[in-house]
């Protein structure tokens, strides 16, 4: 088998860790794939549909680029995204933060804590990635061999090879 290039990899250590995020908050996908589009460039994605809270959502966004950072050795706050995903994640990561913030400032009449709010987010992004390591790698792994894994097959993945790993439920469940 041939070694898989670095965006390649990047690709799927990237969704990897969108997708062991997805389902360690209970959220549930169809497919996730690596499958270049037509032009041949990477057009990753984990399809489905993710309703929950701000912060989860963020952490969800955040875990593909803390995954894939991680396999190549930086530190993606340390440094300018590399890929275009990366990018486009953080943004999305932004939105979800400044709707938690508003929604404690409308709420509860919490200060602007928008900054505080992103360090939580990227903390709690470093753990579950750490924590989940095991289980981003196999499904990368996966993903290099095969591009394109339904949901089913991600958690037969997941049984057999890091069998300790159960998904929760909704980010309710206790975290």
């Amino acid at each position: 088998m041939e070694t898989p290039g670095p965006e390649r990899r990047h690709a799927a250590y990237h969704e990897a860790g969108h997708v062991i995020a997805d389902l360690v908050f209970g959220f549930r996908f169809t497919s996730v794939t690596i499958r270049p589009g037509e032009a041949g460039e990477y057009e990753g994605g984990v399809y489905g549909m993710a309703r929950g809270r701000a912060r989860d959502l963020a952490v969800v966004e955040l875990a593909g680029i803390v995954a894939s950072a991680r396999m190549d050795g930086y530190d993606p706050w340390q440094e300018p995204p590399r890929y275009d995903d990366d990018s486009a994640d953080i943004a999305s990561a932004g939105d979800f933060v400044d709707n938690w913030a508003a929604f404690l400032e409308k709420t509860y009449g919490e200060p602007a804590v928008r900054d505080q709010l992103w360090s939580e987010a990227e903390e709690e992004t470093r753990a579950l990635v750490d924590r989940h390591w095991d289980e981003i790698g196999a499904i990368a792994g996966s993903l290099l061999d095969r591009e394109t894994l339904p949901y089913h097959e991600v958690i037969a993945i997941l049984k057999d090879r890091c069998p300790a790993f159960e998904p929760g439920g909704r980010s309710d469940s206790g975290r």
